[in-house]
């Protein structure tokens, strides 16, 4: 079971942080299962669902909010709205360096939303403003 959240949390970590990495037909499967289970639990459809995936975060739905907060507590990433750092430090940390996840999550970690749903998704966007500014940083 660890190493099937490792996969999982490796393929949303890819996708959210570095899009050039190249994921495992393993890891590309395990992420599309959590994505297509998101859709249905949390009763959206995929192109409302990819909308996400594509980082396009204008005029979110509350449902939008949770299917990215669901797919962050299924890969273990987010538990009980809190953001599980030993699990992104272990992860992330392993594909772009302990010292980037670290700052990320000094930029992240403390955030809270209205509710669940909400603090998922604003930590989604935390991440992928942390993300943008370390590809600046490089340049």
């Amino acid at each position: 079971m660890k190493i099937f959240i490792t996969l999982a949390v490796a393929c949303l970590v890819a996708s959210a942080w570095a899009s050039h990495l190249e994921l495992s037909e393993d890891q590309k499967a395990k992420a599309k299962l959590h994505f297509e289970e998101c859709v249905k639990e949390e009763n959206i459809t995929e192109e409302e669902a990819n909308k996400l995936r594509n980082k396009d975060f204008t005029n979110p739905s509350q449902k939008l909010k949770c299917f990215g907060t669901c797919f962050f507590e299924k890969v273990g990433t987010l538990k009980d709205s809190v953001i599980q750092e030993d699990v992104v430090l272990k992860t992330l940390g392993s594909i772009i360096g302990e010292e980037k996840t670290k700052k990320a999550l000094d930029k992240c970690r403390d955030i809270k939303g209205e509710d669940r749903c909400d603090t998922g998704f604003q930590l989604y966007q935390c991440f992928e403003a942390a993300k943008a500014e370390m590809m600046e940083v490089k340049e």
